[in-house]
């Protein structure tokens, strides 16, 4: 468990027991008075006397400052130089002295005040400037630290004797700072006390956190330290100990600007912090409890909506970084059928679980995703999917779930492992020799490794062998082969991601047993979750069954129909020992090759075991050795095959194999949100029948026309294009386009931390992002003598009118097409039809635009086109089938899965008066459907039963 940061040892001897309070932390009151009282007033006078003093008594002697009323002539500069001329030169550089130190001290002052940062040196005025700012910074913090002397002080002076009736005192500036970190370790503490600890919105009272300080629950904090002698803590130690770089105090300072504090302030200069101030700290800081163990997906996308809202409540309710609830609503999309319960846990686990979710300080995103990008691959991919299947739109809790998805997600590794995979099936089958028989993988983004046993000292290119065949390596660059091959490996899943940043992956298959989790109890559960999250989304499975007993019930609507809950664990388990629904491992070479179709593979997932006969009956299923099966169990069951080891903080390994890892693991509110975002993935589809659906009004002017001239243009309906005329390096086009994207896009101006938290969602320092700022301010130049890339008074970020976007250039075609007569609405429709390049952003790299889902365009774009093509095909069918048939196909090149523009293609082609082109579209559109994984409609089938009896689709229908 995390815990609070031990206090500092006492300046002095320890007192007794009956004395010991939160006072030891306050720092000894007799050694505090003589010398901040000196450093104080001597800057005082200094200042005054400097200042004031000079000019006043220069005035007083020699009269007002000399002011030249002309050039010297000639006479002046060749006459000796007398004693007046000499007193007039020296009143004058007396004048000049103070005056440049008089602009120091005023530099200085404003610096301080507006927080804290070093003032920018002021020509040839070293020596005063530092003089200046020695004495201000002196004044200011001397100041400050006087007030808490006088504090604590104060509440010396005024501690009741023993049977003393007056009132306490204020209690110290240190003793506030011991307060708040027995707070601390309480909230964090009491989690430990019950099973599931509750959610909390503003202003609730958290227990043993003052009620000022609601505002840290589920963030990371440090309390700022009692004097230690003639040391002060501050801003920049503080980050150099929990951030690791003394440079990084100023977000620590952004965090905290304006909070109120546990003694009734707030800071307002970088420089003055109080001993017991709380000070919250940024996610990846280290030695900082996060107060009441919130459970949060940590995500570093933010808006500037969300920076003003707060923590929902709600039970296993996930609560964003930001502090937005994902809502999830658990009840209204989990099968009940799930609701097996889960035998009772004693206090002892209950404790335990409790304490793991108190020590999980990393989140969502970061713990399970960032170290889970393959699953969080599949699974965002998985909601693509569905999305686009039924063209439904998603909520704002939603969608932020969505980009969290997307920001850990590693979509190339899972792309090139699936393509991997099937072409080396495809050269086995064509080639008919036996598939390698793998237990292992490892990928990252060099290369794929198979570890294989036995070894195969032979592979096909462009594979290569090493270590005598146990090891097949495919670099990230090689070239594959087009065939694509059934699954040979459907139970290849990702236990965790090393510390080189490669997954590691386990054939379930290969085990011929029990995959057994021991250590923590809690967290093997979520590991067992993760593995059925992947069975469920894995593009490397055709078809296999995952039956799950005791796992989270928001399960079963993010696997969908591939994951079936099992009531009676006694029953399956003795149904398959009684016959084993997989194939005896001597056959494992003919049998992944020749595996039938509609023989699936079978998975038996557990996140408990009911009793001790249920492990034996576990142990002895798994003792047959058989391939076709995969069994993993979150409990030690006897004789298993491979036993895993997961401790309280994730780290998973499997010392038969070598392997450590952090392990990948799904927590229940993560489970929640995700069956949440699938629930409504799957909800009802959004049709272009009934009244045509509203179009968004554009946020930027221009037509087709203007977006093609424009100098400076952005694409989205399509590959990403930003036309501009500046020079940039061609390594840096591509975070560039994202950037200007991202712009283009938004409805108001972004300030630059928004903007780097959504282009960078796993960090940036704030140089970087600067820096690749200023490279996109150059790269698009100026338009009418300003910037293209403008910045308003409050710092945030814009790009300018005239920039033109083609996503805003087609909703204003389709507006103008609206009320327009049907010779010009078709007209407009095929201008607008024309902006259509491919799916939007197309072919952008995995790892980019996590944001997007926040903007709604993937949605609208979709449902607009479709609608368009639709429209301008149900006008053009009678006289133009040709003209119909381009429509559909420019709405199919962005929403390829869309069956209304494949019943139009159908219908344009069987129209046109060759008519031979319609047996072609009913195959191109059932490979295409196949390849995104769509079914028919059945309205789909019975138009080409009636324009095609004679076709295959027509007959097996």
């Amino acid at each position: 468990m995390t815990q609070a940061p031990p206090p500092p040892p006492p300046a002095s001897p320890p007192p007794p027991p009956a004395t010991r309070g939160p006072e030891r932390f306050a720092a000894p009151v007799a050694a505090a008075p003589t010398t901040p009282w000196t450093k104080v007033l001597g800057a005082a006078v200094a200042l005054l006397v400097l200042v004031v003093g000079v000019p006043v008594l220069m005035w007083v002697f020699t009269g007002p400052p000399p002011f030249p009323d002309g050039f010297p002539g000639r006479d002046e500069l060749t006459s000796p130089i007398d004693t007046d001329t000499l007193l007039a030169v020296l009143r004058a550089v007396v004048w000049l002295a103070w005056l440049q130190f008089a602009i120091c001290t005023v530099v200085e002052v404003m610096a301080a005040l507006r927080g804290g940062q070093l003032a920018r040196p002021l020509p040839l005025s070293g020596p005063s400037q530092g003089l200046a700012r020695a004495l201000v910074g002196t004044l200011l913090i001397g100041s400050t630290l006087l007030g808490a002397v006088g504090t604590g002080s104060a509440a010396s002076a005024t501690s009741p004797e023993p049977g003393d009736s007056r009132p306490e005192a204020a209690p110290t500036s240190a003793v506030v700072a011991q307060q708040v970190r027995e707070s601390i370790a309480e909230s964090v503490q009491a989690t430990a006390d019950v099973e599931q600890a509750p959610r909390h919105q503003a202003g609730d009272h958290v227990p043993g956190v003052p009620p000022s300080m609601t505002d840290v629950v589920g963030k990371k904090v440090v309390v700022v330290q009692p004097p230690d002698g003639h040391y002060h803590d501050n801003l920049w130690d503080i980050a150099e100990r929990h951030l690791g770089d003394g440079r990084r105090w100023q977000e620590v300072y952004d965090l905290n600007k304006g909070r109120d504090q546990p003694d009734g302030g707030e800071l307002v200069i970088g420089r003055l912090i109080q001993p017991g101030w709380v000070l919250v700290m940024p996610d990846d800081a280290v030695d900082a409890p996060r107060v009441g163990a919130v459970a949060a997906i940590a995500t570093t996308q933010q808006s500037a909506d969300l920076d003003k809202a707060g923590p929902q409540q709600g039970r296993n309710t996930p609560v964003t970084a930001t502090g937005v609830a994902a809502e999830a609503g658990v009840a209204s999309v989990a099968d009940s059928s799930w609701d097996e319960p889960a035998p009772a846990a004693d206090e002892s686990d209950a404790t335990e679980q409790a304490a793991d979710r108190a020590s999980s300080d990393d989140g969502w995103a970061v713990e399970e995703f960032v170290g889970g990008g393959l699953l969080a691959a599949m699974l965002a991919a998985a909601v693509a999917a569905e999305r686009r299947r039924r063209r439904t739109r998603l909520e704002h809790a939603h969608r932020e779930t969505e980009v969290v998805l997307r920001a850990g997600a590693d979509p190339g590794r899972v792309d090139r492992i699936d393509r991997a995979l099937r072409s080396l099936s495809a050269h086995c089958r064509v080639h008919r020799v036996p598939l390698p028989q793998i237990y292992a993988a490892t990928v990252d983004d060099t290369r794929l490794d198979l570890r294989i046993a036995p070894p195969l000292d032979t592979a096909p290119a462009p594979w290569v062998v090493l270590d005598g065949g146990s090891t097949w390596r495919l670099p990230a660059e090689a070239e594959l082969p087009d065939d694509r091959g059934h699954a040979p490996y459907p139970g290849l899943v990702c236990f965790g991601r090393g510390d080189d940043g490669a997954d590691v992956l386990v054939d379930l298959e290969a085990v011929g047993g029990v995959l057994a989790l021991s250590g923590s109890a809690h967290v093997a559960r979520q590991v067992v979750s993760a593995i059925a999250a992947q069975l469920a989304t894995v593009p490397w499975a055709d078809a296999q069954v995952v039956h799950g007993y005791d796992l989270p019930a928001a399960l079963g609507p993010v696997a969908g129909d591939v994951l079936r809950p099992v009531a009676d664990l006694g029953a399956m388990v003795s149904g398959w020992a009684a016959s084993p629904p997989g194939r005896p491992a001597q056959e494992v070479l003919g049998g992944r090759l020749g595996r039938r179709p509609g023989v699936q593979p079978q998975y038996l997932l557990l996140g408990s075991l009911p009793d001790d006969t249920a492990r034996d009956a576990v142990g002895a299923l798994g003792a047959g050795g058989t391939r076709g099966v995969g069994i993993v169990s979150a409990m030690p069951v006897p004789g298993a095959r491979w036993r895993v080891h997961v401790d309280d903080t994730g780290r998973l390994t499997i010392p038969l194999l070598d392997i450590d890892v952090r392990a990948v693991r799904l927590t229940d509110p993560t489970v929640e949100s995700l069956a949440d975002l699938f629930g409504r993935a799957r909800s009802e589809a959004v049709t272009v029948d009934g009244p045509r659906a509203a179009v968004p009004d554009p946020l930027r002017s221009g037509s087709d026309t203007e977006w093609r001239l424009a100098e400076i243009a952005v694409g989205v309906l399509g590959p990403a294009v930003v036309r501009a005329p500046g020079p940039i390096d061609p390594a840096r086009v591509e975070i560039a386009t994202e950037i200007v994207t991202f712009l283009a896009l938004q409805d108001a101006p972004v300030h630059p931390s928004v903007l780097g938290a959504s282009i960078w969602p796993r960090g940036v320092t704030p140089e970087v992002r600067d820096a690749t700022i200023e490279r996109v301010r150059t790269w698009l130049g100026t338009v009418d003598g300003a910037h293209a890339l403008g910045q308003d008074e409050e710092g945030r970020l814009f790009l300018a009118e005239a920039v033109r976007v083609d996503w805003y250039a087609f909703c204003t075609l389709l507006q103008e097409s609206r009320g327009a007569g049907v010779a010009d609405e078709r007209e407009l429709v095929a201008r607008a039809l024309r902006l259509v390049r491919g799916r939007l952003l197309e072919g952008h790299p995995g790892h980019r635009y996590s944001w997007l889902p926040r903007t709604s365009i993937d949605d609208l774009s979709a449902m607009m086109v479709v609608d368009a093509a639709h429209r301008l095909a149900v006008l053009s069918f009678d006289d133009d089938p040709e003209g119909a048939a381009a429509a559909s196909r420019a709405g199919l090149r962005l929403a390829p899965e869309s069956q209304v523009l494949w019943r139009d293609l159908l219908v344009a082609e069987f129209r046109r008066e060759e008519g031979a082109g319609a047996a072609a579209a009913v195959e191109e559109m059932v490979t295409e459907l196949d390849r995104h994984g769509v079914p028919l409609d059945a309205e789909t089938e019975a138009l080409v039963h009636d324009l095609l009896p004679e076709s295959d689709l027509a007959g097996s229908s």
